[in-house]
């Protein structure tokens, strides 16, 4: 059809239709001759600007240039009516399209149904088709708008990750520039350097999180693009243009053939800020790297003796076995305790070839502990919590977690292991107490709370190094 400003221009403002025999007046303005000639029998006025129209000796002209763009328009018209009639003839019988093939999903005519191109094919009318289709569809723009909206959750979700990273990252840097603020004038150069460490793994965990709502905003757009082309579809109410137009978009054949919902391909990405142990002991890893005085909150932890082969110094402090023997700590602000539960979960037993049962808990208690241990030049130890520990023997150094051993790679031999435990995160973390660096951290998620340190000293063999708990 013409456009909308070319259509008026070809309208009669009489009749409202398109001219028929157009002429025009003096004043400009033009009229069918029938209607003009009407309007003038009842007053010599133009029906539009109602200037003043003198009928006596006149005839009225014919608008040449507009009679022969109305006929131009007319044909042109008629010639996508028929283009639009012959689209729905089909092309091999030059039959109307009355029917459509489930099974090629097509329109078909009545002879396309008996010929041997759709032996036994199953066929239905258009309106049964169209009908057929058309719930199809609309099943699926269900689906889309579901999975879109899933997306729209997750995304929300993801933000408010993103702002709980935000405080949680200043929750951290509060805390350092709080501790730091106690030893200002030498550890300068380290609050910068745990800043930025603090800076780094925000920013990192923010590009994560910020491709995860890019991916899961690209899944929304293309959503909604199949959704859009869905809807439009289902716009047509006409059966056979309907299903004419579905057929040829193969796409969106393709989407409702197989369309999956993408919501299950996304999760929150949630980063975990930390500090690590410099959480809840920074200033004492930084006043040991510094080699400068602090005031670190150190863990109590005694040796309990209670075998005749086990010789502990009286301070409680260090041990020393002639055979393999297994020893364990309490803290001191439970040692004496019946219940022996108001800590986190440092508890102490003796073992000799049997499971602890006494101070197994299922109990989780908050807190985190940190202790360091002097190994010295000992061929063979162990430390840690039950099932979970760092061992050493002959030189190498293994973790030991879930019935496994997995062997380390540790720079150097430490003289000092430290052992830092973070119930909340269940995470048990070691480190070279001599120079701070870490050796591995391994997950307490499937151990039962409180826990008991854990100690072994093997066949001390030419050296006999004790074991000893250190102090500050």
């Amino acid at each position: 059809m013409a456009s909308p400003r070319v259509s008026e221009d070809l309208t009669c403002s009489i009749c409202l239709s398109v001219f028929t025999e157009p002429v025009m007046l003096l004043c400009g303005h033009s009229f069918c001759r029938e209607c003009i000639s009407v309007s003038l029998d009842k007053q010599k006025n133009c029906p539009v600007c109602r200037a003043s129209v003198d009928t006596e000796g006149q005839s009225l002209l014919t608008n040449h240039v507009l009679k022969s763009l109305v006929e131009k328009t007319k044909q042109k018209l008629q010639y996508r009516h028929d283009k639009e009639e012959a689209e729905f003839l089909c092309p091999e019988h030059d039959e109307k399209l009355k029917l459509y093939c489930i099974t090629d999903q097509q329109l078909a005519c009545v002879i396309c149904r008996d010929s041997q191109k759709h032996e036994s094919h199953k066929f239905k009318p258009v309106s049964e088709a169209a009908a057929l289709v058309r719930g199809e569809l609309q099943n699926i723009a269900q689906k889309i708008s579901a999975d879109t909206d899933a997306l729209e959750t997750l995304v929300q979700s993801q933000k408010g990750e993103v702002d709980s990273t935000k405080r949680r990252s200043g929750e951290l840097k509060s805390l350092i520039s709080q501790k730091f603020r106690e030893m200002y004038k030498f550890l300068k150069k380290r609050e910068k350097e745990l800043t930025v460490k603090v800076n780094s793994d925000e920013e990192a965990g923010l590009n994560k999180m910020s491709k995860k709502l890019r991916d899961m905003e690209a899944a929304i757009a293309e959503n909604r693009k199949l959704e859009e082309t869905v809807t439009s579809a289902l716009k047509i109410e006409d059966h056979e243009r309907f299903l004419k137009t579905w057929s040829m978009e193969k796409e969106a054949k393709a989407v409702m053939c197989s369309f999956k919902p993408k919501r299950g391909d996304f999760q929150v990405q949630k980063i975990e800020l930390s500090l690590g142990p410099y959480e809840s002991h920074l200033q004492l890893f930084v006043w040991k790297e510094m080699l400068q005085v602090a005031t670190p909150r150190e863990e109590q932890l005694l040796l309990k003796n209670d075998q005749p082969s086990l010789m502990v110094s009286q301070d409680q402090r260090s041990a020393t076995l002639n055979q393999l023997q297994e020893t364990s700590q309490h803290c001191s602000s439970c040692y004496n305790s019946p219940s022996r539960h108001h800590c986190c979960g440092v508890h102490s037993y003796v073992m000799r070839n049997q499971q602890p049962s006494s101070t197994q808990s299922t109990a989780t208690f908050a807190g985190q502990h940190y202790w360091e241990v002097y190994v010295g030049q000992h061929g063979c130890w162990q430390l840690g919590v039950p099932d979970i520990y760092l061992g050493h023997n002959a030189g190498t150094f293994y973790i030991y977690t879930s019935g496994r051993s997995t062997v380390l790679t540790v720079q150097g031999k430490p003289q000092k292991i430290g052992i830092y435990l973070n119930c909340p995160r269940k995470e048990l973390s070691f480190y070279n107490a001599d120079n701070m660096e870490h050796i591995h951290t391994a997950s307490l998620a499937n151990v039962s709370f409180p826990v008991s340190a854990h100690f072994t000293l093997g066949y001390p063999g030419s050296n006999n190094d004790p074991l000893v708990i250190c102090r500050y």
